[in-house]
């Protein structure tokens, strides 16, 4: 995979996504770059440069679909807490398991449409706040650290939380 304005080579495990598109996790420390990256790159120009997310970016992409579809709001949380779960669920080892649900929450993530005004797919929304989720599972591991759940309380936090009973809480301005 090539990754950059200056282009490296980085060792990935990739997700070919039903739209299109490849979603990788850097699996190695190389080359300046630490392991755990996430990028997305186009799955028919292997040379075309990947993109890696950051995570305002993802936040800001999931308050922004939320805003647009409330009513939709509550399938959109539901993936992206089974893609939190996935995650944890991959440590220590990603294996034939951890992978079947990988694939799992990425095909529920295809099914939900597509791109809002910010350009992603939803299924490539999904499988990179997945990835961050296990590159964070990675970097800070429990029981000494919290995993992926910073990361994940802050989507939330995003893309609103609902109160019991209540209606939808969606937070307005920039995440």
């Amino acid at each position: 995979m090539r990754v950059g304005a200056g282009p490296r080579d980085v060792v990935v495990a990739a997700f070919p996504l039903r739209c299109g598109s490849v979603a990788c996790l850097q699996l190695h420390d190389e080359q300046g770059l630490r392991r755990g990256g996430v990028y997305l790159c186009a799955a028919d120009d292997p040379l075309h440069p990947a993109r890696a997310p950051r995570f305002d970016e993802l936040f800001a992409e999931a308050a922004q679909r939320a805003r647009a579809a409330p009513e939709r709001r509550d399938e959109l949380l539901a993936v992206l807490e089974a893609a939190h779960h996935a995650a944890r669920e991959a440590r220590p080892r990603l294996d034939p398991a951890g992978l079947a649900a990988i694939e799992a929450v990425l095909a529920r993530a295809a099914e939900l449409g597509g791109p809002a005004a910010g350009g992603l797919e939803t299924e490539e929304l999904v499988a990179c706040c997945l990835l961050i989720f296990v590159s964070e599972e990675e970097r800070y591991p429990r029981p000494r650290y919290r995993g992926g759940d910073v990361a994940w309380e802050r989507l939330v936090d995003a893309v609103g939380r609902r109160p019991p009973g209540g209606p939808v809480a969606v937070p307005e301005g920039d995440c």
